[in-house]
């Protein structure tokens, strides 16, 4: 995997660690509804193109750039973020949180980069390491602990700042994409493809004369 190819997913992981969300941000991703992810898109003859490719990730990395994330639950998409409707002093602590996240995402990039360069300067040296990398590994997965729990608390305080009714908009966010998720993996149980129907099999052949 190429460092291009890591960036995206390193600005992933730490969108999901800072957030508290590992296990399941990539399901609670934003919602379909945002223009991020068309299935007609997905679907098109131009979605195989590298050019197309590259174009979603880029809109899926803003949607997460423009995400509200609840810790534990996921992100809340721009769309739901606008309908919240929030005041200067909830701004404020957006604006913080995401900003730290940012700061998160760019130090796991650099981490990252330092570890790279590490092991090509062991390879070649023809002297392979595996101890001093595994304690690089070991110190950053420390450190990103330490930074992630920063974040994930500046997040926590954007929730606290909510009111009774945009906590209730947000539970009601929640409900209804958790309800789309499960009715698409409803579809996708349906051999194996969205909206299809099992059919009943052919019948075999006759023998008789």
């Amino acid at each position: 995997m190429s460092r291009f190819a890591i960036r995206p997913v390193v600005a992933s992981l730490a969108l999901a660690v800072a957030a508290g969300t590992f296990a399941g941000a990539a399901s609670a991703a934003p919602d379909a509804s945002s223009s991020a992810a068309q299935p007609s898109t997905a679907q098109s003859g131009a979605s195989h193109s590298g050019k197309s490719a590259d174009g979603r990730r880029f809109h899926h990395m803003q949607d997460m750039r423009d995400a509200l994330w609840v810790p534990g639950v996921g992100p809340l998409g721009k769309k739901e973020v606008t309908a919240l409707k929030l005041d200067a002093n909830q701004q404020a602590l957006f604006s913080a949180a995401q900003q730290a996240q940012q700061d998160f995402g760019k130090s796991m990039r650099e981490g990252m980069a330092t570890r790279h360069q590490t092991l090509d300067q062991q390879l070649q040296a023809g002297k392979l390491d595996p101890h001093a990398l595994a304690d690089a590994q070991a110190q950053a997965r420390q450190q990103y602990q330490g930074r992630a729990d920063e974040v994930r608390q500046k997040w926590l305080a954007v929730w606290d700042s909510l009111n009774d009714g945009q906590r209730q908009q947000v539970t009601q966010f929640v409900k209804d994409r958790q309800a789309r998720m499960q009715e698409r993996r409803e579809e996708h149980r349906k051999d194996g493809r969205p909206g299809a129907e099992r059919r009943p099999a052919p019948a075999a052949p006759s023998t008789s004369s």
